[in-house]
């Protein structure tokens, strides 16, 4: 049994299969949890694995833990996300010398991290921030990972090595899903809009899902097999095959499939939301997230159940059966979602490039980016690997110029506009996909209504315009003589 140099304090679901991945990857590493019964429980439900011997459970204080792996040993932290990691971090911190390595594997917020860069920095010891997606099976047998700091040659010399071992592994070409991401917070950033892409992802299937349900009246079963054969063409992704998976299973009950026992009211954890928020707060102008922005905000009217009930006791919208070619509709949902999945990418991509510039990440490499999401990951999906080669070969100054993607926009907008207005005809709710269409016309308009917005502002608080024919800015008195001034 060898002396481990790395360590996994946390031993929640993440935390313990993230560490039996690097034990059976060959790596000795320590497990610590604030409260001993737990790292008994997950080293004794390991024990008889074959990998057992790498696994090395400590007992008793972070003293202790520092004993074993060294003062200069790496540290993953995979607790709670806040104050949970701030207090391991300070009972850690005080027992390292120069050269130890904190990472931690939180879904921390991109400022958290950081700050903590900048409290832990001084000290010499090298602190990262990870995104890790995958959920509890890509931590135990392969996630996608997304480490940030301030030194990429540490990163080579530390964690390279055991984080593209214990990382997914690509089925196009067997490339491992990790690679450094930036200076700072910028491992956190990515994958919080990640995160924020996964929002607009599930809330498109899940309005495709209530579209055939409600406007084509289909059963989840059917709705299933049809998810199933979406996922053999460019649709295919993980979201797509776990949706048709879902929609499949049936009710214990055997009263019929299970989703439809399911309380419409879905949660959040904070990362969608904190991608709105991001947005905002660009420095050099607003970053239109639609897409992402309607997720947010129809899993919030989802949690107002109780008042949604009440809403539809005064209300009356009933739903009206489609009347067209079924087939049809079906195969443009498909063209359509495919098209909205572009440009709610195309608004993730936006954002990370404002943010990699608004925060000092060093440059984001999009190319790489979309390539360590193409497995292990929840976004994980085939068309990945075109983001990958589109931004890799001749970068685009936008996503949606990338030539594989305007060919299936401009193909696919026809798609989109039928099945906006079937669902508008049905009374059935689709703010994802209305959202996606009026963004890609937006920002694909040589001219929009914001000439009337800058007269109405320079109406009523002198905010000054523009003139198309010539140059300046101006100012029109328009509760006085009319006349036009250029400042």
């Amino acid at each position: 049994m060898g002396a481990p140099q790395l360590a996994m304090i946390g031993m929640a679901v993440m935390g313990s299969n993230f560490a039996q991945n690097f034990a059976e990857k060959g790596f000795d590493i320590a497990l610590f949890n604030r409260t001993d019964s737990v790292t008994k429980e997950v080293y004794e439900s390991a024990k008889n694995e074959p990998y057992a011997d790498k696994l090395h459970p400590v007992y008793g204080e972070m003293p202790d833990l520092v004993e074993k792996v060294g003062k200069q040993g790496t540290y993953f932290i995979m607790v709670k996300a806040g104050f949970p990691t701030d207090a391991m971090i300070e009972q850690l911190l005080p027992l390292l010398e120069p050269g130890a390595v904190i990472v931690d594997c939180s879904n921390a917020h991109y400022k958290d991290t950081a700050r903590r860069h900048e409290e832990i920095s001084p000290k010499k010891i090298h602190f990262f921030g990870c995104g890790v997606s995958g959920g509890e099976e890509g931590a135990r047998h392969g996630p996608s990972i997304m480490p940030g700091g301030y030194s990429r040659e540490v990163y080579e010399e530390k964690l390279k090595g055991p984080l593209e071992a214990v990382a997914a592994k690509a089925p196009q070409d067997g490339k491992p899903c990790v690679t450094y991401i930036g200076n700072g917070g910028g491992g956190h950033y990515v994958k919080m809009v990640h995160n924020g892409i996964e929002y607009a992802d599930m809330q498109l299937i899940a309005e495709a899902y209530d579209f055939m349900t409600r406007a084509l009246g289909m059963s989840a079963a059917e709705i299933g097999a049809v998810f199933e054969q979406w996922n053999s063409g460019v649709l295919e992704s993980y979201l797509i095959e776990i949706t048709a998976e879902v929609l499949k299973q049936q009710d214990p009950s055997g009263q019929g499939q299970l989703v439809d026992f399911i309380l419409d009211a879905a949660q959040m954890k904070g990362t969608g939301t904190w991608t709105v928020i991001s947005s905002l707060e660009i420095s050099d102008g607003v970053i239109p997230l639609p897409g992402i922005y309607a997720a947010v905000e129809s899993r919030a009217i989802s949690w107002k159940k109780d008042a949604r009930v009440t809403m539809s006791k005064e209300f009356s919208f009933p739903v009206t059966q489609y009347e067209g070619d079924k087939e049809q509709i079906i195969k443009d949902l498909e063209q359509a979602l495919y098209v909205a999945k572009i440009a709610c990418y195309t608004q993730g991509i936006e954002l990370m490039q404002a943010g990699d510039k608004e925060y000092e990440f060093g440059g984001l490499d999009i190319a790489s980016i979309a390539e360590i999401w193409r497995d292990g990951c929840i976004i994980r999906a085939n068309f990945l690997g075109d983001i990958t080669d589109a931004y890799r070969k001749n970068p685009p100054s936008n996503l949606l110029l990338a030539a594989v993607f305007k060919a299936a926009v401009t193909e696919g907008m026809t798609a989109v506009n039928n099945v906006c207005v079937a669902a508008i005809h049905a009374h059935v709710p689709f703010m994802a996909f209305d959202a996606s269409r009026d963004y890609i016309l937006q920002a694909t308009s040589e001219r929009l209504p914001q000439n009337l917005t800058q007269g109405q502002r320079d109406f009523f608080g002198a905010h000054t315009y523009k003139r198309t024919d010539k140059k300046g800015t101006f100012h029109t008195e328009w509760s006085g003589d009319r006349s036009e001034k250029e400042l």
